[in-house]
């Protein structure tokens, strides 16, 4: 696991590249030929604050000098997951308790090739970002999945105390707290608002 770093963009094309069209399409809704460029320019930006990014290597050959040094064998394949934790605005009904003011919510989103999908890689990044996110502050993080593809919100729902769900036409989002002890003195004993 690493943070991304302005000089990775060439490794997140490669990455993107070895993507099915349909784990592209499940991530983005919908068929991007490359990372959306406006994705990209704010994970390579640097600014945890406003979009924290990192990736997942396959574990690496013993003293082999990391996937950064110069003794890379030949055919590794660089990063094979790339996760974001995006600091989001307010979102409606974003609060942990009746009468609580809403709070910012981070948008986690997870794409990971298809040969390393349930291998471990999306968990390893979820679990980095959620840390940095409870660095940070933040006390909520969402994310959406397409009708039907509840994977990352059942990972989450196994982590994270859920505050709620809600359902449009297309997506399914999860809004889950990262406070739970905060939430236990607020006097609901650590249990969500509402569940989907």
């Amino acid at each position: 696991m690493a943070p991304v770093r302005p000089q990775d963009e060439a490794a997140l094309a490669e990455l993107f590249a070895r993507c099915s069209a349909e784990t592209v399409r499940l991530r983005f809704f919908g068929r991007p030929r490359e990372l959306p460029r406006p994705y990209l320019d704010a994970m390579l930006a640097g600014r945890p604050e406003t979009h924290d990014a990192v990736v997942a290597y396959p574990e690496y050959p013993e003293g082999a000098g990391g996937p950064e040094g110069p003794e890379a064998p030949e055919g590794w394949a660089g990063p094979v997951g790339l996760g974001s934790l995006t600091a989001g605005g307010l979102a409606p009904g974003a609060s942990l308790y009746p009468g609580d003011d809403a709070h910012p919510v981070g948008e986690l989103g997870l794409l990971v090739v298809d040969d390393w999908q349930r291998r471990g890689a999306g968990g390893a990044m979820l679990d980095t970002l959620l840390d940095r996110a409870r660095a940070r502050g933040m006390r909520l993080v969402s994310a959406s999945v397409l009708t039907g593809r509840r994977g990352l919100l059942d990972v989450l729902g196994r982590r994270l105390p859920t505050v709620r769900m809600t359902r449009d036409i297309d997506a399914l989002t999860g809004v889950y707290r990262l406070d739970a002890e905060q939430w236990a003195e607020a006097g609901d004993g650590g249990r969500g608002q509402g569940h989907g």
